[in-house]
């Protein structure tokens, strides 16, 4: 990797876990649960690198993109806004799979949808988008790997991001990537190989009892020096992380 250089995720508590931020060119995998809330925090960091500067590719493979938007805003994130400001384009999977067509410039089909052809077909539309985006850093958010294993079945699936990962699509200008992965719906085969691949691994694991429902944080996997792997709990209401040996919690502007 030429360039190390170590970047803010966007969420100071996030930074902290992994031993100092995201490193320029690199990887991050959230696994979470059915229940889990995890899925959050990528699209804080999405929003915080957009106020940055950075142009934001989404391939969304898992709901109707208005369901996204909707999901997006909980977290104060709209990505229709973004989109039309020209900072965010999507590659609609899902919408090309199922002739689900959203309106906007900065969404993008996949027309004539086949997963033989699939490959080739990405790499086009990224190089449309490119040719419009003159931004100096690009992060792609792949939401998620097991939507993309539902459509291209889990073999494809680990050759097309085998793929990526050597073509350099996204030449100099790749800040980071993000990767969403709901561990209940794909082999252990498939988890196995995308921890591989992830430079950053982030698990979410929620429990419910009678009272209150609890969302545990594992940081397992980072490539910087300073790195402890660690446990922490997942504030909900906050979308904050407190370390599970302490009992002082985050401050909220902390996490901006």
């Amino acid at each position: 990797m030429e360039d190390m250089r170590v970047l803010t995720s966007g969420i100071g508590g996030i930074d902290q876990a992994v031993g100092g931020g995201v490193v320029r060119g690199s990887s991050m995998l959230f696994i979470y649960d059915s229940f889990s809330l995890g899925w959050m925090l990528p699209f804080m960091m999405m929003k915080h690198q957009i106020s940055e500067g950075t142009f934001v590719v989404i391939i969304n493979y898992n709901l109707p993109l208005h369901k996204l938007i909707l999901r997006a805003r909980s977290v104060e994130f709209d990505i229709e806004k973004e989109g039309k400001a020209g900072n965010l384009a999507v590659i609609d999977v899902f919408g090309s799979r199922y002739s689900y067509s959203y309106p906007g410039d900065y969404v993008y089909r996949i027309e004539g949808f086949n997963p033989e052809t699939y490959i080739p077909k990405l790499e086009q539309i990224y190089r449309e988008i490119f040719k419009k985006v003159d931004k100096k850093n690009v992060m792609d958010f792949v939401f998620s790997l097991d939507g993309m294993a539902f459509e291209l079945g889990e073999g494809r699936s680990i050759k097309l991001i085998r793929h990526l990962l050597s073509n350099g699509i996204i030449n100099g200008r790749h800040l980071f990537s993000i990767y969403l992965l709901n561990r209940d719906r794909v082999s252990l085969e498939f988890l196995s190989w995308n921890i591989e691949f992830s430079d950053y691994i982030l698990e979410f694991s929620s429990k419910r009892t009678d009272h209150e429902i609890i969302e545990h944080m594992y940081v397992l996997k980072s490539p910087l020096l300073k790195f402890e792997p660690g446990v922490y709990v997942y504030d909900m209401k906050r979308q904050g992380v407190i370390p599970q040996t302490s009992s002082e919690k985050l401050r909220p502007e902390s996490l901006l």
